[in-house]
């Protein structure tokens, strides 16, 4: 060999020994070290960014406080927050409308017009309920106890089973939507259980994904399916 030659296989020889030091040490991820330019780096995990993607900093930033927030608001528990299939739940709202965006999300918190909004707002001098005189949030408007609103809140349910009907939706899972919509107006009557929401509606797994592959959902739509119904059945928010 030429002395190049036997230069290349030298480092060659090198190169390999150091990959399989890194090998034996399970560490063969290079580390990406900051440079002596760089005025700052942003690291996530222990790794750092390689380039600004914004959604990844915000996450790693907002998510754990937000996490926090919600939980002491006993919206969602912590341990149920992995179980919502947040990228499609991101596909669908920014499929909507900015406006639509809003309302959703304001409404999901429960910021509507109900008594408790409408006189932070200052559009009335009190925040009870105009039917039964309480005190109004929005979940009160479920759960109002006067006759009116359960005649109203039963018409909705069944208009929804209409349009369930009408979508093909699988039965068991309007079935169940329907009852955990039912369950709001009366939450101290549904006992908690870590029982799967498909065992409380008489369903084996096995019925479960004839179901899930009648609506054309894929192993992971189904996954995800099953956690996120699992997590409301069990949450007790309601």
């Amino acid at each position: 060999m030429s002395w190049w030659e036997r230069r290349n296989s030298e480092v060659d020889d090198i190169a390999q020994g150091y990959a399989d030091e890194l090998i034996a040490t399970n560490d063969t991820i290079a580390t990406n070290p900051k440079f002596f330019s760089e005025p700052c780096a942003i690291y996530i995990d222990n790794e750092k960014v390689s380039c600004l993607a914004l959604e990844s900093v915000d996450e790693a930033v907002v998510l754990p406080e937000l996490m926090e927030y919600w939980a002491a608001k006993g919206r969602l528990a912590p341990e149920h927050f992995r179980s919502v299939d947040w990228p499609i739940v991101h596909r669908a709202m920014k499929s909507l409308k900015l406006a639509k965006q809003r309302f959703i999300t304001k409404h999901t918190v429960g910021m509507c017009g109900v008594g408790k909004f409408r006189k932070r707002w200052g559009l009335d001098s009190n925040n009870r309920c105009p039917l039964c005189g309480l005190e109004e949030d929005h979940l009160h408007v479920p759960r109002c106890p006067s006759a009116r609103a359960k005649t109203q809140w039963q018409l909705l349910l069944q208009e929804l089973q209409e349009w369930f009907q009408s979508t093909t939706t699988a039965t068991p899972i309007a079935q169940f939507l329907g009852a955990l919509l039912r369950n709001i107006r009366t939450p101290n009557n549904r006992p908690r259980t870590e029982t799967p929401w498909y065992r409380l509606h008489g369903m084996s797994s096995s019925a479960l994904t004839q179901v899930c592959e009648a609506q054309l959902l894929s192993d992971n739509q189904l996954r995800s399916c099953n956690e996120s119904l699992n997590a409301l059945a069990t949450s007790g928010v309601y």
